[in-house]
């Protein structure tokens, strides 16, 4: 893994490109999560990873609604702060990017 992309492998063995967007540890339930952005189709993801002292790590799917909502209530923030001014540029074209004027990201996707 590079600094900011991680690459996925996928069941049938395909690899996937990703940017990671944030890392998060939440305290009260002593886990580490990745939110990341697909870089062929745009979409975003999170997962939650066990890294290793090599820096690298194993990466598990998340488990409860509760784990997803608070990672979708910090892509929200996440997006707040780094929206360009104006608004969100990626609606108005027909393909959403995930900014925090859009509801088009459901669970499945975050």
């Amino acid at each position: 893994m590079q600094d900011r992309e991680l690459t996925l492998t996928l069941d049938d063995g395909s690899e996937v490109l990703c940017d990671i967007l944030f890392t998060y540890h939440d305290e009260e339930r002593d886990k580490n999560y990745v939110v990341f952005q697909i870089r062929e189709n745009g979409d975003i993801s999170a997962a939650a990873y066990d890294e290793k002292d090599d820096q690298s790590g194993s990466l598990q799917k998340i488990e409860t609604d509760e784990e997803w909502e608070m990672l979708e209530e910090l892509l929200d923030e996440y997006s707040n702060q780094n929206e360009p001014q104006g608004g969100c540029a990626g609606c108005s074209k027909g393909s959403c990017a995930g900014c925090s004027g859009c509801d088009d990201l459901d669970d499945e996707e975050l």
